[in-house]
């Protein structure tokens, strides 16, 4: 009978699995590796991690400064409703304004918004309808200091008890060398006709753009937080050469 010899099974204990692996460190590895496998390395396991991390430290950034960093006080803001100028003559305006009213560029500002378009009152595009929108936001938010419209869409402001009476804010005198040039209206609440506006069509500026039978009108809002300096827009108006 052939006998068979068994084959050890039993591995020797110096064999490679029962020895224990050492754990490299990361700077272990990376000093084992040669610059395109350290590139490679990177890509792989940091690139990632390094982009999320660096797209939030920029969007943190941006908010707390945004929240901690006090926005400009707008010293006028004007808004000039169906009126086209161009853009040059808008930064002329802005520029006369600031030299007059701004003393701190980094604090202060102005702004002359002529972009609302309301129509005719029968125009319902997208366009018309969020400038009213637009508008009546900022009317009664307060951010609005002076408001110029044909006076068929400016008689809804006076009629609506937007507008300041003039003869609260302007001088005496100056109310009486313009006594001609003076809007008169009632209002919702009053019944007593009084001065809501003053008429632009004599002036540089709204002569060639004013129709005559729907003249351009300038009001102060009523809970504007720079009335005096709706008054010195007036005043410059009525001054203003091209």
């Amino acid at each position: 009978m052939n006998e068979y010899k068994k084959k050890d099974s039993t591995l020797d204990d110096n064999a490679a699995i029962y020895v224990p692996r050492e754990e490299k460190s990361e700077k272990q590895k990376l000093k084992e590796m040669n610059f395109k496998e350290k590139v490679s390395y990177f890509k792989d396991y940091y690139l990632v991690k390094t982009i999320i991390g660096l797209a939030v430290l920029g969007f943190a950034t941006y908010f707390i400064y945004t929240v901690v960093t006090p926005k400009p006080e707008t010293l006028l803001d004007a808004a000039i409703v169906n009126y086209t100028f161009s853009d040059e003559t808008i930064n002329k305006v802005s520029e006369d304004m600031n030299k007059m009213l701004v003393k701190d560029p980094k604090k202060e500002n102005i702004t002359i918004d002529a972009s609302f378009y309301l129509g005719n009152g029968t125009d319902t595009s997208e366009y018309t309808m969020g400038s009213q929108q637009r508008l009546q936001t900022y009317m009664f938010s307060g951010e609005i200091d002076v408001v110029i419209a044909p006076e068929s869409v400016f008689q809804t402001f006076a009629t609506s008890g937007y507008l300041d009476k003039l003869t609260e804010v302007l001088p005496t005198e100056f109310i009486t060398s313009f006594t001609d040039s003076i809007f008169n209206s009632t209002t919702s609440d009053n019944p007593v006709s009084g001065a809501y506006g003053i008429y632009l069509d004599n002036t540089a500026l709204f002569k060639d753009v004013s129709n005559t039978s729907d003249r351009p009108v300038l009001g102060i809002l009523v809970n504007s937080k720079h009335k005096d300096n709706g008054v010195e827009f007036i005043k410059y108006l009525y001054d203003y050469k091209k």
